[in-house]
């Protein structure tokens, strides 16, 4: 951890493996109340250490908050790592945070930011500071979040996430959160479209548009990739990505149908704001973790656990018969599966 971590921020919230003496860790940290700046840290097999890696600039005076989300490793001198930068708004009295995506690499010598397509432009200088002078009426500003990342070889990389046309910052109607996905071939980075869910009831405006956002990805071995995150507020969002028989070529992500699962609580303040779109809190989707074993085995977390079995995924409640917090990761080895949320561990033996 950095110096003075017991008096700062500090969240760790994505790690990668490339072997015993080869590991990341990343998340964010910063003093308690003040921007939060990237963090990554390595394990050379006897210790850890705290690496640099960029920060993204002040502008008009505002400070972003740098964090990252995600990690995945290729080998050694290729690491991936993403998340957000997060600029706080003061316009017109009001509170906002935008996204901006933020994604690093790891070369093997320095990690360096990476730009990405950005369906959304940064937020104008009048939002980030309360004396800049105001757009004319209805001047919007978006927000991107890419929140996962999944990294099958060195030139197939994709990053996963959502964006909203409009925040509501100045028309007080904020869209719908739509799914973002980007891939990498090598070469370059490219927008992928990937569709997006349908609530499975009206909210009480009589809209059916969810707020659609994508938190993790995994790719197997074999190809398989999928992307898990919520159509909020209340159902899983579980993405496939097909590929032409035979080949690595892709042919689309398809929406594969998961359960809706109502989160009470979180309903009744959706629909209380008056708005069929009200902000997107990321941590609360019900799929927050995937890992991809093959094309007829995968696991995601969140609320419940949900397994693919070729088929369809099947839910469960409880393991052993006893709940379990809300899981946030999960991760398959050797040894079996392994989940963790909160104060709960859930592990499953593979035979």
């Amino acid at each position: 951890m950095p110096a003075g971590a017991a008096a700062a921020s500090t969240q760790l919230a994505g790690v990668a493996v490339v072997s015993s003496a080869d590991v990341w860790a990343v998340g964010s940290s910063g003093p308690a109340g003040k921007a939060a700046t990237t963090l990554t840290e390595h394990w050379n097999g006897t210790a850890w250490s705290v690496v640099d890696a960029p920060d993204v600039a002040a502008r008009d005076g505002v400070e972003p908050w740098d964090v990252f989300t995600s990690i995945a490793a290729i080998n050694t001198d290729d690491v991936w790592a993403v998340g957000v930068t997060e600029w706080p708004l003061t316009y017109n009295m009001g509170s906002f945070v935008a996204a901006q995506p933020l994604v690093e690499h790891w070369n093997g010598t320095y990690w360096a930011i990476v730009n990405v397509p950005d369906p959304q432009p940064a937020p104008p200088d009048w939002a980030l500071a309360q004396a800049g002078t105001p757009p004319t009426t209805g001047a919007t500003v978006g927000s991107v979040a890419l929140l996962g990342v999944a990294a099958g070889s060195a030139d197939d990389v994709w990053l996963v996430g959502g964006y909203e046309t409009d925040m509501g910052v100045q028309t007080y109607a904020p869209s719908p959160w739509e799914t973002l996905t980007e891939h990498w071939n090598g070469t370059s980075w490219s927008a992928v479209p990937a569709p997006d869910a349908t609530l499975p009831e009206p909210l009480s405006g009589g809209s059916s548009a969810a707020d659609d956002l994508l938190t993790s990805a995994s790719e197997s071995s074999g190809g398989t990739l999928w992307a898990v995150g919520g159509a909020m507020p209340g159902s899983a969002l579980t993405l496939q990505l097909g590929l032409a028989f035979g080949t690595s070529s892709f042919t689309g992500w398809h929406l594969v149908p998961s359960l809706a699962v109502t989160a009470v609580s979180y309903r009744a303040g959706y629909e209380a704001s008056g708005s069929a779109a009200a902000s997107f809190a990321p941590g609360i989707s019900p799929l927050a973790g995937v890992v991809t074993v093959s094309a007829t085995d995968a696991w995601a977390v969140g609320a419940m656990i949900l397994h693919w079995d070729g088929v369809s995924w099947q839910p469960m409640y409880t393991v052993s018969g006893e709940p379990f917090d809300y899981l946030t990761g999960v991760a398959g080895g050797p040894g079996g599966l392994w989940a963790v949320g909160g104060t709960s561990i859930v592990h499953a033996t593979c035979a």
